[in-house]
This record gives structure tokens, C-alpha cells and sequence, in this order.
């Protein structure tokens, strides 16, 4: 049985409008031009709008491109599956959130972890106002579909430029390992928060009690090597 959001084609048996390959090949996104730029920001903005309104699971190809405005094909033209489609908008997502974090941030601290704190309860706050996003996110990093996967980890990639700035005052060789603990802290916590097992409260304080334990042990560690 097809997936929710496989291509129209493998469908066609069943009544569904056959697409042609060809026609409905994914366009490279640094091949877009700039009006295929704006359409396909145009289609995130909408998935982005359904998964708060029915959840990514309910969130229909066809009704994606009847939102934005375009053919069926267009989206397929952008996104070669549901997956992908989902993995996009939980990148554009993200990139919101770390954008007003970095935005929000002063000048760099030699401590770091005033502005890891704040990152770690903005993320917690926004993830806790859409749970829908906090599912999908727990749903991707699973996600076998290779478009998706590839979208997985330009945002990972987007969380170590992050961290890279945040923990600035700790050593090189330990940022790769805080940035660990500290993910996986906020994953653990926005999993518990999803399924009820913690509340908004508990959440933020196991999390930070991370965050002040990491921080404490490498910039202690920092200030040692540098006495003389």
C-alpha cells in the first residue's frame, strides 16, 4: 500500500492522475530561479500552517498545493515526497527559531552560558506552543526517505553553526561534546514534554541543570589551563 504522499503515479491504478517522471523530477535548490524560490517558500509557509492545523500525519499532498495556489505537479516539481515535504518545513521551522535566538543574543560572552540557557528555554517555549512540530521532529530523525534525510542534516549543520556561537569561551576540542549532551538533554525533554511525562517546568529545569553542569565542568577546565 502507498504512503500517505507518495507520488500520484503509483497511484494511477487506483483512479489517481497519473504524473510523468520526468515532468515531476525535483528541481535542485540551488538550480531554482528566483520565482521557483518564492513558490516553493510559498509551499513551506502553507505546510508550516497545516501541521499546526491537523498535524503533519493529516497534512495531503493535494491540499498543500491547493493552499499554495499551484498545480499538484508543481510541489512535486520541489519535494519528491511527503517526507521531504515535511523535513522542509521543519527546517524553515528551525531556522525561524535559531534566527530570533542569534538575533536576540548580545555581543559574544566570555561566559557562554547565559546565552545557552536562553537558546535552551526559547526552543523548549516554542517547541511546547506547537507540539506538532515537536512531533514531527521526533518523526524525522528516523526518516529513511533520502530527501528527507539530506533536509535532517543541513539542519544539523545549522545547530553546530549555532553552538559554534553560542559556546563561545569553551575549548574547541569539548564544543562537539557539550553540543551533544545539550541536544540530547533537549530532546529527552521535549520527548517527555510531548508525551506528558514532564511538564513545561520540569522540562526547563533538568534541562538547564545540563546545560549548567556541562558548561561548569569545561570553562572550570578552560580557566585552569590558563593559570599559569
Amino acid at each position: 500500500m502507498a504512503a500517505p504522499g507518495s507520488p500520484p503515479q503509483r497511484a494511477a491504478s487506483r483512479g489517481h492522475p497519473r504524473i510523468d517522471r520526468g515532468e515531476s523530477a525535483v528541481v535542485p535548490l540551488a538550480d531554482m530561479t528566483s520565482t521557483q524560490l518564492i513558490r516553493r517558500a510559498k509551499i513551506i509557509e502553507e505546510v508550516i500552517d497545516l501541521i499546526a492545523d491537523v498535524g503533519a500525519e493529516a497534512v495531503q499532498m493535494r491540499d498543500v498545493a491547493q493552499r499554495s495556489g499551484v498545480a499538484l505537479a508543481t510541489v512535486y516539481r520541489y519535494f519528491s515526497s511527503k517526507e521531504h515535504l515535511l523535513a522542509a518545513a521543519l527546517e524553515d521551522w528551525q531556522k525561524r527559531l535559531t534566527r530570533r535566538v542569534l538575533a536576540a543574543g548580545g555581543p559574544p560572552d566570555p561566559d557562554p552560558l547565559s546565552g545557552i540557557l536562553d537558546y535552551l528555554r526559547r526552543a523548549l517555549r516554542a517547541f511546547h506552543r506547537n507540539p506538532e512540530m515537536t512531533a514531527l521532529m521526533l518523526q524525522m530523525m528516523t526518516s529513511t526517505d533520502p530527501e528527507a534525510k539530506a533536509t535532517i542534516d543541513q539542519m544539523d549543520r545549522t545547530n553546530v553553526e549555532m553552538f559554534n556561537r553560542l559556546l563561545n569561551g569553551v575549548a574547541p576540542e569539548e564544543i562537539s561534546n557539550v553540543s551533544f549532551g545539550l541536544n540530547a538533554a533537549l530532546t529527552g525533554a521535549l520527548t517527555a514534554l510531548l508525551t506528558g511525562r514532564l511538564t513545561l517546568e520540569e522540562s526547563l529545569s533538568h534541562v538547564e541543570w545540563v546545560a549548567r553542569v556541562l558548561l561548569g565542568r569545561t570553562t572550570a577546565r578552560v580557566r585552569n589551563e590558563e593559570q599559569p
